[in-house]
């Protein structure tokens, strides 16, 4: 009789061993489809420093034609004051796209350390037409913004800066 007790006795060991190792692993799997950290995070990060759009990250939408737009504020850290002229969003590289695809932001003048915010900011793509994509799918590109300081000599010949941009589009 001993002898099947021992036998009773290792088998629950060896269930009870496998079995809190087996609830353990379901408790991290849970906890990682509930975090999800393999998604990339929102962002916006200027490629030199002077400009930033990260406070609070862009906005990125689908319009009434289901074109995707964006809202940013940009943030004035360069030391100077700058005149914007022109932003840009899109997902192709910066030399297939300039200036003239650009949105006109006017000379919307951002002193330095303030910040101005733009909104509807056509997204195109590197045939220049808009970007559509559906709700919570993820953006990656990038946001490109022409500008003057107000002591350049010619206002005609402007500065760019560039940004990477990683966000989720919303409906």
């Amino acid at each position: 009789m001993m002898k099947n007790n021992r036998k009773g006795q290792a088998a629950m060991e060896y269930l009870m061993t496998y079995g809190w190792a087996l609830l353990a692993i379901v408790i991290v799997i849970a906890a990682l489809i509930y975090l999800n950290p393999f998604s990339a995070p929102e962002l916006c990060l200027f490629q030199q420093q002077g400009f930033s759009c990260s406070e609070p990250n862009p906005q990125l939408y689908l319009n009434d034609d289901d074109e995707v737009e964006m809202n940013v504020r940009l943030w004035n850290k360069l030391g100077k004051s700058v005149e914007i002229h022109s932003i840009l969003c899109t997902n192709a590289q910066a030399s297939a796209v300039g200036e003239s695809d650009a949105t006109d932001a006017g000379t919307e003048k951002i002193a330095t350390g303030s910040s101005k915010d733009f909104t509807a900011i056509a997204c195109i793509d590197s045939d220049g037409d808009p970007i559509e994509m559906e709700p919570n799918q993820e953006f990656r590109g990038r946001m490109i913004v022409w500008y003057n300081y107000e002591d350049d000599i010619d206002p005609n010949i402007h500065h760019e800066a560039q940004a990477n941009v990683i966000s989720l589009v919303v409906g």
